[in-house]
């Protein structure tokens, strides 16, 4: 967190920990997090709190009729995730302070309980009944009673989905639907002389997406079956262009051979062949960085929360 964020957080009496803050801002548990990878909404926050129903459609009227710009929010579990965003963060940060003042006010004045009370349930809590957990990366302070009832849910949840069926087959169509999609986006740039590692990304994603959407399960083996779905399809991209343009550079010069035999005939050809390696080995290069890349983000996204 650079020093104008920290000494705006720390003015509220929160801690920073590296891109993190936590702290009581009036009389709300509150926890701030900055990320300069998220170009949509880089600062975001959470004040927990308990509010009823009502309270909460009340609270998220206010808000929308502040018409903030370069703005979202959302209630979650434990209270409301705000998520600010500017032209600059010196705007950002000459804003945030009404902004914050005036959204601390509407949740108080519409009663939602305050740090004393489990953002859960809204009962009463103290240092001997309840448990600081992370989740999702912020602290909350939760009743134990609800740490218990949450985390037999996590429990339940984990072991139906240990008992789903895996539906590899199923995943791996859609693997390869998005894999073929990554192929043709591969051949467009490859016309334009570009190798690029997008296209393993796109390939991956969409990959990963069919897969969970052809009811392929998604955990490690969805990782292990998308990722090196991409790398075939990615690898044999290569030669299947070369021999396509070989096969149409002979019949253009008016050979009757099928594509495979020029292309035999071309690999004979010192240029043609380091051409094609080198090619070959850029496509191969890119694909394992863009794969790399998304999935890093897949692990994250699909990792199962044992407990909080």
């Amino acid at each position: 967190m650079n020093k104008k964020f920290t000494a705006f957080f720390t003015g509220y009496g929160m801690t920073v920990n590296g891109n993190f803050a936590y702290g009581i801002v009036q009389g709300y548990e509150t926890n701030a997090t900055i990320s300069s990878l998220d170009m949509a909404m880089p600062v975001r926050l959470h004040i927990s709190f308990y509010a009823t129903d009502d309270q909460k459609r009340a609270i998220e009227a206010s808000i929308r009729n502040l018409a903030l710009k370069y703005f979202n929010s959302s209630f979650s579990p434990y209270g409301l995730s705000l998520g600010f965003n500017d032209i600059t963060n010196g705007r950002l940060l000459k804003r945030l302070p009404v902004v914050l003042d005036t959204i601390f006010k509407i949740i108080s004045e519409n009663g939602a309980l305050n740090s004393e009370y489990c953002p859960v349930c809204g009962n009463h809590i103290d240092e001997a009944n309840a448990k600081n957990c992370n989740i999702d990366g912020y602290t909350i302070r939760i009743d134990n009673d609800c740490v218990e009832k949450i985390n037999s849910v996590i429990s339940a949840e984990n072991q139906d989905f240990a008992n789903a069926p895996n539906n590899y087959l199923q995943g791996f169509f859609g693997a390869l639907i998005g894999g073929l999609a990554g192929v043709l986006l591969a051949i467009g740039f490859y016309a334009i002389g570009f190798v690029s590692a997008i296209s393993s990304i796109v390939s991956v994603l969409l990959g990963a997406f069919l897969y969970e959407k052809f009811h392929g399960k998604p955990n490690k083996m969805m990782l292990v079956i998308v990722s090196l779905t991409t790398l075939v399809l990615m690898a044999a991209t290569v030669p299947a262009v070369y021999i396509v343009a070989a096969g149409i550079a002979a019949h253009s010069e008016g050979l009757s051979m099928s594509a495979i035999e020029a292309f035999n005939i071309c690999m004979i050809d010192d240029e043609f062949r380091t051409s094609l390696y080198t090619d070959l080995g850029l496509t191969l290069l890119f694909a394992v960085i863009g794969i790399g890349l998304e999935v890093a983000t897949l692990a994250r996204r699909i990792k199962r929360k044992k407990s909080i």
